[in-house]
């Protein structure tokens, strides 16, 4: 089942690539904290892993970059709790310099029959967590 979203950002490709790769950026916009991130993330080949909420809990995400594209497009295979996620993150340039972002999710459950909530709960962080990207992006920049 897929997982489809385009966000506009007004913001240069480089500033949304850079929130959705340097550790620390993404720390603060999609509020997840890096446990295991490999010097040089994000390289094909490389596992990262991340401590993220869900609800109360908080469990470990498990992030393997299989193909890159710098500044253009990202693959990765997520898995947390019992939810697969095949990612995929395109960028391209808007004509008024911003940025269109693609995320394009094919989701699975590892427990059968939970397909449904697997794509639900995806869905909905997909879409919270694009939200919060964009805001971040957009902010003017600090002197």
């Amino acid at each position: 089942m897929r997982v489809c979203l385009t966000t506009d950002i007004a913001a240069p490709i480089d500033r949304v690539w850079r929130a959705l790769t340097i550790p620390e950026e993404v720390r603060v916009w999609d509020g997840v904290d890096p446990l295991d991130v490999p010097i040089h993330y994000p390289q094909a080949g490389q596992h990262a892993r991340w401590r993220s909420a869900f609800g109360p809990l908080r469990l470990t995400l498990h992030d393997r970059i299989r193909e890159i594209d710098d500044g253009l497009r990202m693959a990765a295979t997520i898995d947390i709790a019992f939810v697969h996620v095949d990612e995929e993150y395109r960028l391209a340039p808007t004509a008024k310099g911003g940025t269109t972002l693609i995320t394009d999710d094919s989701v699975r459950s590892h427990i059968p029959g939970l397909n449904w909530l697997a794509v639900q709960l995806t869905r909905a962080n997909v879409q919270a967590s694009m939200a919060r990207l964009k805001a971040f992006c957009e902010q003017p920049a600090s002197s």
